[in-house]
């Protein structure tokens, strides 16, 4: 530790959950949203084998700690300050450490996902990415010598919300982006003067915002912060929108590249928003000259995409044009990956969300611009095959227990599902559950959960996954079978109620009458099938 044998006065540090790689798949990290006891075991070998270097430091780790350690260099000199993994961190904490920063995205376990698919399980204990957290703010070395905490990131506002903060002994959290307000908050934590408990920080002036001058996780760069579309139930959706400067977003890649990550994942809201015009309309121009710029930096093998909008892709028809050839170069996802790929194709978020007009008029009718929220579930089939023309695969969230949602909005949520399927569709469907996001508009609203779901919403969730197994995995179809499948329903039953029945029969195939919601033969259930409502339609 050179002359810090007595500890680093800052130590920064994340969960082994999310401070990890998975073997360059972003798309493995949703296994900890899982309980802890399956996702735990699956993923032994990622958590207990984080790289660090040779003086114990961390390789890379998640692209926020990285941006906050380039801000406390800046300001209190390298020799200051570290970035560690958990079973490292025992080599910096010691009696010289005044703070122990933590980021975290989803501590508690309360995000869309994590929310959403451990209470789906519903056994197994709570979901990794939680107790992955607990298990870093109780490592003996800080327990020890008993720094000062402070807690930011995406999630910080869980630890609020779970009434945990006294509980972990932490004495800041960190609600917000940190380049206008952290200095200061850590000045006052090293001179012992009072800080608020929960920190709500003030935006800062982007163009101010230091790049990173050590390897984050996946080589993650950021070409675009906020969104500005004003999706209620999302909090970056609120922030107004900033493209950063070609050569900034260069400076981060060299980093990466240099820290040993042969990966850029672009980060933003929509990569369609990089230097976009008026009403989002898309600059094709400068978003195929920024991949092809980072395509063309020497040690670059792959190029990995966070999250897109359909609209875009639907007024300038030439802009995927441009740019798949870029992109499916450099895809991660490709048949020598995976068995199950039938060829290459690219990947990339999108939030389709519902497919009621009412909802996305009251809620996010920013969404679809520059178009009217008025044809949204047109826009959606539309946009996905435009994608899919060009080999784009999205991952596709869909959203249930939105407030006030009706009957009749999930019914054209179930339409929509099925208009994608008979256009064929190829994406993968995410249903989620509603979460109210603390920086969110609706983030006072009532939290859903699997018992408050309608027999329609548990219908919403059964027919995503039946249609992602259908196309990704059809040799995972054992798993529908009527011996698997009935020991899981009668769990299913008792922990999440009847209402979950008829969707879980339909997900496993069996043939539904409406009228009476009893499993009938498929030569007798022709005639039922037809007078169900469109909605209600068997599989």
């Amino acid at each position: 530790m050179d002359n810090h044998q007595n500890g680093y006065p800052i130590v920064l540090t994340a969960s082994r959950a999310e401070a990890n790689e998975y073997d360059d798949n972003p798309f493995a990290a949703f296994i900890c949203t899982f309980p802890k006891k399956m996702s735990g075991l699956l993923l032994r070998d990622h958590l207990e084998n984080i790289p660090s270097n040779n003086d114990g430091t961390a390789q890379r780790t998640i692209y926020g700690l990285r941006k906050v350690e380039s801000l406390l260099t800046r300001e209190f000199g390298e020799e200051n300050v570290v970035v560690a993994h958990y079973d490292q961190l025992h080599r910096f904490i010691g009696k010289d450490t005044k703070i122990v920063g933590i980021s975290s995205m989803d501590p508690m376990g309360l995000a869309y996902v994590s929310t959403t698919y451990n209470s789906l399980i519903g056994f197994g204990g709570e979901a990794l990415n939680a107790a992955e957290f607990e298990k870093l703010i109780t490592h003996p070395s800080i327990q020890q010598y008993k720094p000062k905490i402070i807690v930011g990131g995406a999630g910080s506002w869980q630890i609020n919300e779970a009434g945990t903060q006294k509980k972990w002994g932490i004495d800041v959290l960190f609600q917000g982006e940190g380049e206008e307000d952290l200095i200061s908050v850590f000045k006052k934590i090293l001179n012992n003067e009072a800080v608020e408990p929960y920190f709500v920080a003030n935006k800062p002036d982007r163009k101010k915002i230091p790049p990173i001058t050590h390897a984050a996780c996946y080589g993650m760069v950021e070409i675009t912060r906020g969104c500005g579309r004003g999706c209620q139930f999302c909090s970056p959706t609120n922030r107004t929108k900033y493209s950063f400067p070609l050569d900034y977003i260069m400076k981060e890649v060299k980093t990466n590249v240099e820290g040993g990550s042969s990966t850029i994942f672009t980060v933003t809201e929509d990569i369609f928003l990089y230097k976009s015009k008026p009403r989002f309309i898309p600059n094709r121009e400068e978003i195929v000259k920024l991949y092809k710029t980072i395509a063309s930096y020497p040690g670059v093998e792959y190029i990995l995409l966070s999250h897109a909008s359909l609209a875009p892709v639907i007024y300038d028809q030439k802009l995927l044009e441009e740019l798949s050839p870029i992109l499916l170069e450099k895809t991660r996802w490709t048949p020598e990956l995976h068995k199950s790929y039938s060829k290459r194709f690219v990947s990339v978020e999108v939030g389709i969300e519902t497919g009621s007009v009412r909802l996305m008029k009251k809620y996010m009718k920013g969404k679809a611009l520059p178009y009217s929220v008025d044809n949204w579930p047109e826009l959606v089939v539309q946009g996905v095959g435009i994608m899919n023309d060009y080999d784009w695969w999205p991952l596709c969230t869909i959203m249930t227990g939105q407030p006030d949602e009706t009957e009749d909005d999930v019914r054209a949520t179930l339409d929509l599902i099925d208009d994608l399927r008979n256009h064929h569709a190829k994406m993968f469907y995410t249903p989620v559950l509603f979460i109210p996001l603390k920086e969110a508009i609706l983030g006072n609203r009532r939290r859903t959960n699997l018992k408050n779901l309608s027999e329609l919403q548990w219908e919403v969730i059964a027919r995503c996954w039946k249609y992602n197994i259908d196309f990704w995995r059809p040799d995972m179809k054992w798993m529908l079978n009527p011996i698997f499948f009935f020991s899981h329903w009668f769990y299913a039953r008792w922990k999440h109620g009847k209402k979950a029945t008829v969707p879980m029969m339909h997900l496993a195939g069996f043939p539904i009458a409406q009228k009476t919601n009893k499993l009938c033969a498929p030569e007798y259930c022709q005639e039922d099938a037809s007078m169900m409502n469109g909605r209600q339609r068997s599989f």
